[in-house]
């Protein structure tokens, strides 16, 4: 559940961002009403920098959690060492 807020207050933080950045350049007249709402060149580039990131992130933190605990099904319950399926969500142990 931690990690539903998480990603919900970084993608309210980056909206924010993306909105406070093109109201300022409106402000300045380096933009117009039609392009406001328009992402630029720079702001496109740290977006997608950052979800590279998140992605190289979520596939260490798979990886990580699959080398820790080969004992864990994906669903996240324990196993047990003798269980050839999880009594959880049916999954079959590899």
């Amino acid at each position: 559940m931690k990690k539903r807020y998480a990603l919900l207050l970084l993608l309210s933080i980056t909206g924010l961002g993306l909105i406070c950045y093109n109201y300022w350049s409106y402000s300045c007249g380096r933009c117009t009403v039609d392009s406001l709402w328009a992402i630029s060149f720079p702001a496109g580039i740290l977006i997608g920098i950052n979800l590279l990131a998140l992605t190289i992130l979520f596939f260490v933190r798979v990886r990580q959690r699959r080398r820790l605990d080969p004992l864990q099904c994906g669903c996240g319950s324990r196993l047990h060492p003798d269980w050839q399926f999880c009594p959880d969500c049916g999954q079959v142990r590899t």
